[in-house]
């Protein structure tokens, strides 16, 4: 009998997982690769993506483009701070390849100090706690109170 449930969303709507320890979920976890590409493979075309919202508040800060992509409309002064800023809105970590798209930065690792930024074994990366609440302390009002 399972005692815990993880929903994780994903592309084509919520994945719910019973699980009755940490090592029989990290035993399911490992067949997510598997199931979602055999829902993909099957009925992938017909799966409707919900698009990608604008956080509340922040529309005069970044859009979302017609790809989903995330297109900045104020810039920090700073590459880095260009870089979290990016990471802080998109709602899915972003390799440097999207770094570069959505930010204009050519070579994005070099602007990154380890610990704001964390590295996922895919190569996307997500901001740290501390930088995440630098985002939203600090950059946001800045950007804010510019016209």
């Amino acid at each position: 009998m399972s005692q815990f449930e993880a929903r994780i969303k994903t592309k084509f709507g919520e994945l719910i997982i019973h699980f009755t320890d940490k090592e029989d979920l990290a035993k399911k976890l490992l067949q997510v690769p598997e199931i979602t590409s055999t829902v993909e493979q099957s009925i992938g075309q017909m799966l409707i993506k919900e698009p990608s919202k604008v956080l509340q508040g922040f529309e005069d800060i970044y859009a979302i483009e017609s790809d989903g992509a995330i297109k900045l409309l104020k810039y920090p002064k700073q590459k880095a701070d260009v870089l979290r800023l990016a990471l802080f809105v998109s709602s899915v970590p972003l390799t440097p390849i999207q770094l570069k798209r959505v930010t204009g930065i050519d070579n994005p690792g070099s602007c990154m100090k380890a610990k704001d930024f964390i590295e996922n074994p895919d190569g996307t990366y997500i901001l740290s706690k501390e930088a995440r609440e630098e985002v939203v302390n600090v950059l946001i009002p800045a950007l804010k109170a510019l016209k």
